[in-house]
């Protein structure tokens, strides 16, 4: 995100600045949208480039140093497609993640047998060792959430996800089980959209908060970056105007959800009724 802002503030294309310093015209976009990590010689060739020089030019190869050293992912490079490997990336450095759940637990949530199970079941055939391979990604993606520093991660799941039968009664009996116990956790709000409340909003999204690039910034707030899933690719909106209305959207399906207590009792009452 800074290295696209500096590049703003020098008044250059991504075009002309990825070939000053050597690269392809479509790399420094690839970049700057985080799909591809860029190696610290590059990042400080962009910042001599952009006449950004001293302490400033430091905390930034700090951070692509660092962003490097961070991407596990990359083991995984068999099963995830380029587009989703971008959103890895992002939701590892996430500060706060807000999701909209229309159809199934969200992924940081779910237990390895639901996982399976909804891999299984995709619309879109995998063979055995391709869901393996999926299944293990999403439980290591899972790990964030008991880092040291964890996302604060803010859920609304609809009752039509909750109460899916994906793996059947026995998978989801666990899921729901893990559900209350992980919103239990000070980092984690799960918050159930019940039938009663009418109508939701057709179609899951994950709104990304980033934290503040380290100081010399002055303009060091936090960004954002919505993410919708799409069966053959992904949306990454990153305009002021697409930010806004999908925040608008969570804030309003938190307002109509049930608070977080009475989501655990409607959740227990739930995993109740599978085992009955």
């Amino acid at each position: 995100m800074t290295l696209r802002q500096l590049r703003d503030r020098a008044g250059m294309t991504s075009v002309e600045a990825a070939r000053r310093v050597d690269h392809d015209g479509s790399w420094l976009s690839r970049v700057e949208t985080a799909e591809v990590r860029p190696h610290p010689n590059d990042v400080r060739a962009l910042l001599a480039l952009y006449g950004v020089e001293g302490d400033q030019a430091e905390a930034v190869i700090a951070v692509a140093r660092q962003a490097k050293q961070r991407g596990w992912w990359q083991r995984y490079t068999d099963v995830l497609p380029d587009w989703f490997t971008a959103y890895v990336g992002m939701e590892s450095e996430a500060s706060v993640i807000r999701t909209y759940e229309c159809q199934m637990a969200p992924g940081l949530l779910q237990t390895e047998d639901y996982a399976r199970a909804a891999f299984q079941g995709a619309p879109v055939p995998m063979r055995d060792g391709e869901v393996e391979r999926q299944v293990a990604l999403r439980m290591e993606r899972q790990a964030i959430l008991a880092s040291d520093d964890p996302p604060m991660l803010r859920v609304v799941i609809d009752e039509g996800a909750a109460r899916r039968m994906v793996g059947g009664p026995e998978v989801l009996h666990g899921q729901l089980t893990r559900l209350i116990e992980e919103s239990t956790r000070s980092n984690i709000q799960i918050q159930l959209l019940p039938y009663a409340a009418g109508v939701g909003f057709d179609g899951s999204f994950v709104i990304l908060d980033f934290p503040p690039m380290p100081e010399p910034y002055p303009e060091a707030a936090e960004e954002r970056m919505v993410y919708v899933d799409t069966l053959t690719g992904a949306l990454y909106l990153d305009r002021p105007a697409e930010i806004a209305a999908y925040a608008a959207a969570h804030e309003q399906l938190q307002a109509l959800a049930l608070a977080p207590k009475p989501t655990r009792d409607t959740l227990r009452a739930m995993a109740a009724e599978l085992i009955t």
